[in-house]
């Protein structure tokens, strides 16, 4: 079924209404690590650069955001995290969140908004965008993975928690794939053991029931 939804840029007029979206994801996660809620002085100072959230309504309802932010270089700056070098570190754009009220996932939206706000980092002249997905999300890893972003990292963040961080190149280069392994997403040691190696996580294995998904992993080349 096609969601008869509208897709547009949110201003302050929204920031209570993206407060309480966020409040009713947050209510019905499995695992609180999966998502960290921003609160309302940080969604003011989001508002404050244009085009930096977008939302999604069905009706007058909002259902779905999306958050950039640019984070200079400043220290939470991913681009350290997948040791991009320091004059690329002003070029790198956060694919900051994205998150759909639990009754309307399904649709593609978090993809949708996501390919919306790629193109809007490289209208604004970015190089690089980058984002994390906690390990315990599957579902948010599959979607960015899908929007051509590979993960380069995987760090302990606020209060400990794991997360991946995925990388994109704006434009992005094509590569040929030179080797290929797969781990379970669990497996934090493993992975970590690929990402020293120069490998990149690429792929999700779709969920199956009673089976823990598998991350692929390749190590690239460049094709010119």
């Amino acid at each position: 079924m096609t969601l008869p939804f509208d897709m547009k840029f949110l201003d302050a007029g929204s920031l209570a209404e993206l407060l309480e979206l966020q409040n009713v994801i947050a209510a019905n996660l499995p695992c609180p690590e999966v998502f960290i809620l921003h609160d309302e002085e940080y969604l003011r100072e989001v508002f404050c650069r244009d085009r930096s959230a977008i939302g999604v309504r069905i009706g007058e309802m909002l259902i779905a955001f999306s958050i950039i932010r640019i984070p200079g270089i400043s220290a939470e700056n991913l681009g350290r995290d997948i040791s991009l070098p320091e004059e690329e570190l002003t070029r790198l754009a956060h694919l900051q969140a994205a998150a759909v009220h639990p009754a309307y996932r399904g649709h593609g939206l978090q993809r949708k908004l996501t390919f919306a706000h790629l193109d809007v980092i490289e209208e604004l002249g970015y190089e690089h965008a980058c984002c994390t997905v906690s390990p315990k999300n599957p579902v948010s890893l599959g979607n960015y993975l899908s929007c051509g972003l590979a993960i380069e990292g995987l760090r302990q963040k606020r209060h400990g928690w794991w997360r991946f961080i995925l990388h994109k190149d704006i434009p992005q280069a094509n590569q040929l794939e030179i080797e290929q392994k797969r781990v379970a997403i669990s497996d934090i040691a493993g992975q970590l053991d690929l990402l020293s190696k120069g490998f990149k996580g690429f792929r999700i294995s779709p969920q199956c029931e009673g089976k823990q998904a598998q991350v692929f992993y390749a190590k690239f080349k460049s094709s010119f």
